[in-house]
């Protein structure tokens, strides 16, 4: 009896967590307004981002994960994704590429950086915590709607991430 229970309980933890994994596929006026930020502020953050950078580094932005369901009204705003990712990321980067040591260390190391939110793993406020480096890929998980003026405590945790890795 023992253990059928706990065959019924993994079942039922399983069946859980593949419910609250599944993501919902934004709506019609979600992905209007994805659409209108990627063509106009995250174009131009994007531009900065690379100039920042010292070269074209790819950015994957996983805008499903990102984009709150419901939302669209906010994308736009500076508090929703503009101060939550591209500033900070920008910031960080041209700390790093202050000097040609920091350029040739990012143009050597970084090969993408990727973008996303998960909500089990993304930091309230210990902001390290979101940003990982592996492999050449820079990772940012942040809550794109929280703390939006924590601008500089995000940028140092990219930096100090990058930093302690090149």
């Amino acid at each position: 009896m023992h253990k059928y229970s706990m065959r019924l309980l993994f079942i039922s933890l399983c069946a859980v967590l593949f419910a609250g994994s599944a993501l919902a596929a934004p709506s019609l006026a979600e992905r209007r307004a994805i659409t209108a930020y990627e063509s106009g502020a995250y174009a131009v953050h994007l531009k900065d981002i690379r100039a920042a950078a010292g070269f074209a580094v790819p950015v994957e932005v996983k805008w499903d994960t990102i984009a709150g369901s419901g939302q669209s009204d906010a994308y736009g705003h500076d508090d929703y994704w503009t101060n939550i990712y591209f500033v900070p990321l920008k910031k960080a980067l041209v700390s790093i590429a202050i000097d040609a040591m920091g350029k040739k260390a990012l143009k050597e190391h970084l090969k993408k950086i990727v973008i996303h939110y998960n909500e089990a793993t993304a930091p309230s406020s210990d902001y390290a915590k979101g940003v990982s480096f592996k492999g050449g890929v820079l990772t940012l998980n942040f809550r794109p709607f929280a703390n939006g003026s924590d601008i500089d405590p995000r940028a140092q945790a990219i930096q100090k991430v990058l930093e302690d890795a090149l």
